[in-house]
């Protein structure tokens, strides 16, 4: 495989970040088809450019040979602190893919260094995300870039 460069993206990433989460929507209806629907995808191109564009998130995108390999959507939180809560702010990442013949590359690893680098620049305290627990190759993926589990969520299914 040929050098990866990760960048930000731009209105013209838009048709090739929907591809991609395809790809995501895919995992998910795989692994809870009770909660995801088949064949759909959080965005097509005309939300995803309007996502890029809008100001609220951060894209980047993975290339290789010119081709989009990869895409991560992100954005800063922010919490003002009360007699409970520390004030704090942190990177969330909301989506991270990288297509099928790239995995294992270096594309996600990149894209995490870029928004790792961007968490740096705008002073926030933390990365975090959050992960499926059927999603066992993410987890290890996450668990080797140095993230922890922060906390676990539960559920009881009553119907079957």
């Amino acid at each position: 495989m040929s050098d990866i460069i990760v960048r930000r993206a731009t209105g013209k990433d838009a048709e090739a970040i929907a591809g991609l989460l395809m790809e995501v929507g895919q995992v998910h209806s795989d692994g809870r088809p009770d909660i995801y629907r088949r064949h759909i995808t959080k965005h097509n191109a005309r939300s995803a450019e309007a996502m890029i564009d809008g100001g609220m998130y951060v894209v980047y995108v993975a290339e290789c040979d010119g081709n989009t390999v990869g895409e991560l959507i992100c954005k800063v939180m922010e919490r003002k602190g009360d007699e409970f809560y520390r004030p704090r702010k942190w990177l969330y990442i909301d989506d991270l893919c990288v297509d099928d013949a790239s995995r294992g590359s270096d594309a996600a690893p990149l894209l995490m260094g870029a928004a790792e680098e961007f968490a740096r620049q705008h002073g926030c305290d933390s990365v975090e995300l959050n992960c499926w627990a059927f999603n066992k190759r993410a987890m290890h993926f996450y668990e080797k870039m140095g993230y922890t589990p922060q906390k676990t969520e539960y559920e009881k299914l009553l119907r079957q």
